[in-house]
C-alpha cells in the first residue's frame, strides 16, 4: 500500500514541477534527474522485497 501511495505522490509532485516550470519558475533539472534515479532504484528494491516475501 505504501508503495502505491509513494508513486502517486511522486507523480503529483512531478506534475506540479512541470506546471511551475511552464509558469516561468526556474527548476533545477539536475536535481530532478537525481531524484528520479534514486526513486527508480528505491522502487526496484521495494519490488524485490515484495517478491521475496511472495516466493520465499
Amino acid at each position: 500500500m505504501e508503495g502505491i501511495l509513494f508513486v502517486g505522490v511522486t507523480g503529483f509532485t512531478l506534475v506540479m514541477l512541470h506546471v511551475l516550470e511552464q509558469s516561468g519558475f526556474p527548476i533545477n533539472t539536475a536535481m530532478i534527474r537525481l531524484f528520479m534515479e534514486v526513486s527508480k532504484y528505491g522502487a526496484i528494491l521495494w519490488l524485490l522485497k515484495v517478491l521475496s516475501k511472495t516466493f520465499f
